[in-house]
Formats: C-alpha cells, structure tokens, sequence
C-alpha cells in the first residue's frame, strides 16, 4: 500500500520531467553567434534610447508652457503671437529676462517668465533659435499698392525713417541680439510693437537710432504698409 501511494506521489513529477525534456529536446540550440546577436540587438535597443534621452533639449520641457501660444515650433499666431523659430538666442534671452523683471510690460508674459529660472530661460532661448517652421500667413488686409509701399519702406526707408533693413539685416533675417529677425513675423505683432514702442515716446525724448525714436516717426499707415510686407517674407 505504501509503495503504492509512493509511485502515485511521484507519478506527477515523472511526467512533468519527461514533458520538460521534451520541450527541450524541440528547442533548436542557439549558438554562441545566436547569443551574441541577442546581445547586440539588446544594446543597441539601449543604446538609442539612451542616446535619444541624451540628446532631448532640456528646453523641451520648459517649452511647453509657451507653444500653448507661440505654436508648437514657435512659429506665432496669426492674433499678434510673435514668432520665434529661428530667432537669434541672445535676443531672446534678453527679452525673457526683461520681462522677468517688468522692464517689458505683458501680463502674460510677465506671470510665466517671472517663476524661471535664469538656466531655464537660456534653454528655452536656445531651443527655439533652432527650431525651424514654415511661414504663417498672418498678413493683414491690404492693398498691392500698400505692401509695395511696405517693402520700399523696409528696403529704402522714406524720408521721415531709415530703412528697416538697415539695422534688422537685408530681408530682415536679424542682426545679432540687438536687431532680432523681423522676416515672418506676424503682421499684428508688428503693428502692436510698433504701437508699444510709440506709447514709450509720450512725455519723453527718445534716443536717436532705437526703436523708439523710429517708431515715434511712423504713422499708421506706414506700420500697417511695413507689417503687411514682413508678414509675407520667407524665414
């Protein structure tokens, strides 16, 4: 009887064992080039994830906050949403900074700004001067004969202002930190600037060759002519 219970004890393993072996014995051998190949698949999986967390602009993750408006790839909004893909890096660090500090007035960007870090911003800088978007049309309304009169503004200036391009490069691709990129902007965001600059002017003298001065020299027509003709420039 208790050879009996024994053999019924074991009986279960035996079978298991035998059916192991047996799964085994189906399974094709893997070589030691198999093993290998296994090896290197599994590192390069690795690898590129690695590489690619590596090489994620830490901008990315601060830029958020600002493409809710800016676009995706900061390529601005057609409401008055300046563009900034591709804008020079300094220019706008600068203006960040300022902002930061309520030397430049815009309640939204004064409540964002002002919880970065000088690190942080210097990122969100340098990630949108490398981004790249195609052109919005944000133009507004006007005639042929105004964005004509817009770009002889911009080209040659008139006898009132300088030349856009004098300072801001030829087909306001920007010079430097000082000149920023005006080239695609949206013609809103010109228009309000150059309205911001002009409300700067009251009560005061403003320096000669800031925008300022300039600004204080344009009348709407000329704003509304110059801003119609940079919003159709390519980046």
């Amino acid at each position: 009887m208790n050879q009996s219970l024994k053999a019924k004890h074991h009986f279960p393993t035996a079978v298991a064992s035998a059916m192991a072996g047996k799964r085994a014995s189906t399974l094709p051998p893997v070589s030691g080039c198999g093993i290998a190949r296994i090896v290197a698949t599994v590192s390069l999986f690795l690898a590129s994830h690695v590489t690619s967390a590596l090489a994620d602009p830490p901008g990315r993750v601060e830029a958020s906050k600002c493409t809710v408006c800016h676009g995706v790839h900061g390529e601005g909004g057609p409401g008055g949403v300046p563009r900034l893909a591709g804008q020079n890096a300094d220019y706008i660090n600068h203006a960040l900074s300022m902002f930061k500090t309520g030397a430049r007035a815009s309640a939204i960007m004064q409540s964002i700004s002002r919880n970065l870090s000088d690190l942080e911003i210097r990122q969100l800088a340098d990630y949108f001067s490398n981004q790249r978007a195609p052109r919005l049309d944000t133009a507004v309304p006007q005639s042929i004969e105004g964005v004509f009169a817009g770009q002889q503004l911009a080209e040659k200036g008139a006898a009132n202002v300088d030349a856009c391009f004098s300072c801001h490069a030829a087909r306001g691709k920007g010079n430097g930190a000082r000149f920023p990129i005006i080239a695609a902007e949206p013609a809103q965001f010109v228009i309000s600037r150059l309205h911001e600059f002009q409300a700067r002017v009251q009560g005061t003298t403003p320096q000669p060759g800031t925008m300022t001065a300039v600004a204080a020299r344009l009348d709407e027509e000329q704003i509304e002519a110059a801003a119609a003709y940079l919003a159709q420039l390519e980046p």
